[in-house]
């Protein structure tokens, strides 16, 4: 617990910004996924990891800075993504019928356990590995520290949710993703393909959840598993947000959520802080069921219109 005073309270305010800021990009790329989709990318884990180790490699063993290695670190998470959904998501999903939403939930566990394990075999002789090129060091602005790093990430951040809100307000790929989104059997009558929509979902939501992984690894360490903590915060983060397609309105959650769970090391110890999340989850579900049941409908969406696409 931190006592409280104005310094303090600023600090954690400054920290809870930078924490809020990796759960919104967390939510904004979990969320397009299953709100897109339909499907829960559990592999996400995966992707998260393998994005870090590549930018790791790429930065330690080949000498690519900093910024070059995190984007061939991310756009292996996004190639990734695409391959688990066009070689297991869909072909499992035109075979379950009404089974697909839990065949795929179950697949997905599998590619993330596998995933994980075949990451510590391969690096099998180092238990982590630091992603280098990065000059990080701290920012005093009066009593308020901030790193270069969590600074960089804020704005890199930023820039990319800013970016994809106005490209699925203001493009034809962005109207293209809503239609599918809404009903990916009438964007068959448009001449719309929604298979290869969520291709481009999984592209994305892969690039966006590779970027948190490298500055998440730039600061401590890629590790194996380090995929799924930051799943539950994307979980929540996208649930709250109603797996909205809008990443402004996720950006403003995320923040809040990171805010709220900082503010909180003021009057719990720090091992205790994550069990806020947990609890303003649980109050949510609790008082909106009725919001609940609607949410799992817009999960099913997707899976229910493929089956009657198929049946006819």
């Amino acid at each position: 617990m931190t006592a409280f005073t104005w310094d303090n309270f600023l600090q954690l305010t400054v920290n809870g910004w930078v924490h809020g800021t990796a759960y919104a990009l967390l939510g904004v790329a979990f969320g397009l996924i299953l709100g897109v989709t339909g499907r829960f990318h559990f592999a996400f884990t995966f992707t998260y990891a393998i994005s870090a180790y590549l930018a790791a490699t790429a930065s330690t063993d080949w000498g690519i800075p900093f910024w070059p290695s995190l984007i061939i670190g991310a756009a292996f998470g996004a190639a990734c993504g695409m391959v688990m959904e066009a070689f297991v998501y869909r072909p499992l999903a035109l075979r379950a019928g009404a089974y697909a939403l839990l065949t795929i939930f179950v697949a997905s566990l599998g590619l993330a356990i596998i995933g994980t394990n075949s990451i510590a075999l391969y690096w099998i002789n180092e238990a982590s590995l630091q992603i280098s090129g990065f000059d990080n060091r701290g920012i005093n602005i009066g009593p308020v520290t901030l790193a270069t790093l969590d600074r960089d990430f804020m704005i890199v951040t930023w820039a990319l949710i800013f970016l994809l809100a106005a490209v699925l307000r203001f493009t034809a790929l962005g109207r293209v993703i809503r239609a599918v989104r809404v009903n990916p059997e009438m964007s068959l009558v448009i001449g719309v393909n929604p298979l290869s929509i969520y291709l481009v979902v999984f592209a994305i939501g892969g690039f966006l959840g590779g970027v948190a992984a490298v500055f998440d690894a730039t600061k401590t360490a890629a590790t194996p598993d380090m995929g799924f903590n930051p799943l539950f915060y994307a979980f929540t983060v996208a649930f709250l947000s109603g797996l909205s397609l809008r990443p402004l309105l996720v950006l403003a959650i995320g923040l809040g959520l990171g805010l709220i769970e900082s503010w909180a090391n003021l009057v719990l110890a720090p091992q205790w802080t994550q069990l806020v999340v947990f609890g303003i989850l649980f109050v949510y579900v609790a008082l909106r069921p009725v919001h609940l049941q609607a949410l799992l409908n817009k999960v099913l969406a997707p899976v229910r219109h493929r089956q009657r696409a198929m049946a006819g």
